[in-house]
């Protein structure tokens, strides 16, 4: 059995009913027990257990009591998930939304409805400062931004609120010194438990002003300094081949080889040079060695690419490999005047043409991409983190956006 105590006469205990279901496992709390949360110093003075009227949904409840200003506060633990709750003087307005959705706006927050009930008590024991069981007769909306939760009592025409607020079990362990062992285990998403990442807002805001600063940031040097080309030099393999350039006892097939040269042009500052080449290939390759001539220094700079395409027919299926373009970038090439040797080689039996392109403020997507991507990432993955932990959340609800 629980003796109860109504207010304005808390040293009259009033026998109530005698309940025979009783706790499972030992209490985390038990009566008595003195502890601090939230900077407050607190008394276990009840304990009761209470359920859905309509569902098997039950949950723990620990009635608090602070010595100092004599002023209550419960403790809600269910399926591990902790919950504060104070009483609050002001009055809230809930407004009806879509289907049977409704929603509590405040100026800092905007609460949804989570979960309506009568509540029913199972078991209950200690002292508390109303008659426990008159909340048979409530009616309780709650109403969640997490971490916070406003919950709504109703009985005939009048209407009490409380504030409740998440808090991590190790508060509570630590708070009132609980043995490991006595602590519950955790399941599941809480209803205001917080989704991960802390600091959601400002990661997310943070992320995207960069995000858009590297976009503006590029595109601008992209306007001040438009891409310039430098040299535009179409070629060909040549048709015979030097006697030299193949020796008398080769058991191999000799290639084709020539020296395309550009004309001259100005670097006219510290710059990148990018280089496109284009080959004309059908079941070809093409080798092409690329020299990069000062012609006041002497100083040269040189790198080869290789391009190979062959398509066909097989089993009625079309199917190709290789590329016909290939790319490069020199960086930190010096101003000054410059020229381009090409040795392009293929097979002595076929001629290959093509083109090189030479160019300056060649904008570098692929680099803004990738920043991009690296500084998105981290992001994307606590968004997709929240968005499954607001889905569990709203699994336990029969209002959630997802009806």
């Amino acid at each position: 059995m629980f003796f109860g105590l109504k207010e304005g006469n808390l040293h009259t205990p009033k026998k109530l009913r005698k309940f025979t279901q009783e706790p499972a496992h030992a209490l985390a709390l038990p009566v008595g027990t003195l502890g601090s949360l939230r900077g407050q110093p607190f008394r276990v003075t009840g304990y009761m257990i209470r359920k859905e009227a309509r569902t098997r949904a039950s949950w723990e409840e620990y009635q608090l009591l602070n010595p100092e200003t004599h002023t209550y506060a419960q403790l809600a633990l269910y399926e591990g998930h902790w919950t504060y709750i104070t009483p609050t003087d002001q009055k809230f307005t809930i407004i009806a939304r879509q289907g049977n959705r409704a929603t509590v706006d405040t100026d800092d927050h905007y609460y949804e409805l989570y979960n309506r009930y009568s509540p029913r008590v199972l078991y209950a024991e200690g002292e508390f400062d109303w008659n426990v069981l008159d909340d048979e007769g409530l009616k309780i909306a709650e109403f969640i931004d997490p971490p916070l939760m406003l919950v709504e009592e109703k009985k005939v025409r009048s209407a009490t609120w409380y504030l409740a607020e998440h808090v991590e079990p190790a508060e509570v362990q630590e708070g009132f010194n609980v043995p490991p062992t006595r602590m519950p285990f955790r399941m599941g998403t809480g209803a205001v438990q917080p989704a991960p990442g802390a600091n959601w807002d400002a990661l997310k805001n943070f992320s995207l002003g960069l995000a858009v600063l590297v976009i503006f940031t590029h595109v601008f040097f992209s306007l001040l300094r438009p891409e310039t080309t430098l040299a535009d030099l179409s070629w060909a393999t040549s048709s015979t081949t030097p006697a030299a350039a193949v020796p008398p006892d080769s058991s191999t097939a000799p290639v084709l080889e020539a020296v395309k040269v550009s004309s001259p042009f100005e670097v006219p500052y510290n710059t990148a040079l990018e280089f496109d080449l284009r080959a004309n290939l059908n079941n070809q390759w093409v080798e092409v060695p690329v020299v990069l001539v000062n012609e006041q220094t002497g100083r040269t700079y040189d790198f080869t690419k290789t391009m190979e395409y062959y398509s066909g027919v097989e089993d009625g299926e079309s199917w190709s490999e290789g590329s016909v373009t290939a790319d490069a970038v020199l960086a930190d090439i010096p101003a000054g005047r410059y020229h381009v040797n090409l040795y392009p080689t293929t097979d002595i039996t076929q001629i290959v043409t093509g083109n090189l392109r030479v160019a300056i403020n060649t904008p570098l997507h692929s680099n803004v991409v990738l920043f991009l991507v690296l500084l998105l990432a981290y992001p994307a993955v606590q968004y997709l983190r929240r968005q499954n932990y607001e889905h569990s959340r709203w699994q336990n609800s029969d209002y959630g956006p997802q009806d």
